[in-house]
């Protein structure tokens, strides 16, 4: 087709061809797949009108996906999902609005903008932001966002979406047990070990822990597909907090309840729901039984102390993933 060659300075023939463009952003290289136009009297490609494209923005995304950063849509998307303007989130995440425009229209931000944008994506987050920053928006507003964010199908959607960014983000392998993480396992383990009177949200890592590395020493192969991580206080699931928040809350599968013995106040998770206990073979179910009776009179401190001994715990740094490797050393027998 005829199109005007920067080279040639006239229009002339020209055919499209498929080639590959890399750039350098911030020291990094990006390669990226473009149609280009080759001009059929010099041989000069180039990148004519006729295309509807914009290589720049499209090597900027390349980067921003190399790198993991959040793209301008989905910045603009989570905003559309809450009807918030830019001045609104701006003055939620505390930045001012030319900061939150710049990235939008294409601007690529550092880390700790980017942090700051996935934390308030997460639903728990903008909750503890609209509580702490109350003149970011009108009462109105605020309300308008808070009766979205404890609806039933938003909750739901939040859900799904951290779950496949989670699954998504680590191939099954030794650190997963071998298993893809599976959402519905994983909460069938914790409403087990939540049954009333419920547990402390840290012996229940500890309980989750045993007895996916457990399954896994008998059947080569997790219960749940977890990663956990060596926290200060033991093992625990790989961003918990998240993880637990999402069974958490109005109408979750878990609520929050205060213990008092008199002396000492502490708060336990207890399920509201009966677990799905179809999806698990009979091993599985015979080893939950088992990890539940081994630890059911034992302190969070007594959990805490067994697990801190374990191989797996005393052979990793802080923040370090466990792998299931371990679990054939582990020193806690259930039976």
């Amino acid at each position: 087709m005829p199109s005007f060659c920067p080279y040639c300075q006239k229009t002339t023939p020209t055919h499209l061809v498929t080639t590959t463009i890399t750039h350098t952003i911030k020291g990094t290289e990006v390669t990226i797949p473009v149609t280009l136009s080759q001009c059929d009297t010099c041989g000069a490609q180039f990148n004519s009108p006729e295309l509807d494209q914009d290589i720049a923005a499209m090597a900027l995304d390349a980067y921003r996906d190399k790198v993991g950063l959040l793209k301008p849509d989905q910045i603009r998307a989570f905003r559309a999902a809450f009807d918030l303007t830019q001045q609104e989130l701006a003055r939620i995440l505390g930045w001012g609005l030319a900061t939150l425009s710049r990235y939008e229209n294409g601007a690529i931000q550092d880390e700790a903008h980017d942090r700051a944008l996935r934390m308030i994506m997460r639903p728990q987050t903008l909750l503890a932001e609209l509580t702490e920053r109350p003149a970011a928006l009108t009462s109105a507003r605020r309300e308008q966002v808070l009766e979205r964010l404890r609806s039933r199908p938003y909750r739901q959607a939040a859900y799904d979406s951290y779950i496949r960014e989670y699954v998504g983000a680590h191939a099954p392998d030794l650190s997963s047990g071998y298993r893809p993480f599976d959402p519905f396992r994983f909460k069938a383990m914790v409403l087990h070990f939540c049954k009333s009177p419920g547990v402390p949200r840290t012996k229940l890592n500890k309980l989750l822990w045993y007895a996916d590395f457990l399954a896994f020493r008998q059947n080569t192969i997790s219960i749940s597909g977890a990663r956990y991580a060596h926290l200060p206080h033991g093992p625990a699931p790989d961003d918990y907090d998240t993880l637990f928040a999402r069974l958490s809350g109005p109408e979750g599968a878990l609520r929050l309840e205060e213990v008092s013995s008199g002396t000492f106040d502490w708060e336990v998770l207890v399920a509201n729901e009966t677990p799905d206990y179809g999806q698990f073979s009979n091993s599985e179910l015979a080893l939950l039984a088992q990890v539940a009776e081994r630890f059911k009179d034992a302190t969070t401190r007594a959990v805490s102390d067994l697990s801190h001994q374990e191989p797996g715990y005393e052979q990793t740094r802080d923040g370090e993933i466990i792998s299931y490797a371990f679990a054939e050393r582990m020193r806690v027998v259930v039976q």
